[in-house]
């Protein structure tokens, strides 16, 4: 059995495959909204690589739940929780004038269900065993 993905591997894959879902987005967005489609689709794409990315650095600085530390860890990642949704909407807020707000709603669901579930198969995924066992 393969040991699990590092976290930072982990972390660049899921920005890897977030950020391609992104500029797919930004091409129907162009397509569908005009001119400022690819914008907005930037923006969510981006929202969502920094949001999820910043929301495992506590585990990077406290250590692996595994190691005795993960308490600590729970207690940063709720504590800049708060700061990291305040920070997402000021973001929006001041590029409200110049983005479309379906586009970058719908953006975001896109990349948040492409990271979660990149980071889900990394996660689970050992050599010769299936992903899911139904």
């Amino acid at each position: 059995m393969s040991p699990a993905p590092t976290l930072g591997r982990r972390n660049r894959v899921a920005s890897l495959v977030t950020g391609l879902v992104g500029l797919v987005a930004a091409g129907v967005a162009w397509a569908v909204v005009g001119d400022e489609g690819p914008l907005s689709a930037a923006v969510g794409a981006l929202l969502v690589i920094v949001f999820l990315s910043a929301g495992t650095i506590p585990f990077a600085v406290a250590g692996d739940t595994t190691q005795g530390r993960g308490g600590l860890a729970f207690l940063v990642l709720g504590l800049t929780y708060a700061l990291r949704v305040v920070l997402a909407l000021v973001v929006a807020k001041l590029s409200a004038p110049h983005v479309d707000g379906r586009t970058v709603g719908l953006t975001v669901l896109a990349c948040a269900t492409a990271w979660t579930a990149t980071t889900l198969v990394l996660t689970l995924s050992r050599r010769h065993q299936p992903t899911l066992d139904l």
